[in-house]
């Protein structure tokens, strides 16, 4: 039997994979004409583009993941609650997000 990831690696893990889907799913809303709803973000695609102001807000929002990761060996507790709550709340945003891009898929 091969054996399990820590806890703290498989929240790591999930919350870079939420992170990569809001990425995604903001770029195909973008593309269709719906306004970036977070201000800070907005004034970067206005200023690189939607791709390049994208990139630069989930790799800071990533570079954030990996900061809170290493601190996995001195605050074990406060790492995993961490990574619980940014995955709860980008869980809920890419469950919302699925369920309007179904919605639009159903419609065509």
């Amino acid at each position: 039997m091969a054996p399990l990831l820590p806890l703290h690696t498989g929240y790591f893990v999930l919350n870079i994979l939420l992170q990569i889907f809001d990425g995604l799913f903001t770029y195909h809303v973008l593309s269709r004409g719906v306004p970036e709803a977070n201000p800070i973000v907005r004034m970067a695609i206005i200023e690189w583009g939607a791709l390049w102001g994208l990139l630069y807000w989930k790799g800071i929002a990533c570079m954030l993941l990996v900061c809170i990761f290493a601190l996995r060996h001195r605050r074990r507790k406060l790492t995993i609650r961490a990574f619980k709550i940014t995955g709860a709340v980008y869980g809920c945003l890419a469950a919302a997000g699925m369920y309007a891009l179904t919605i639009e898929l159903l419609h065509y």
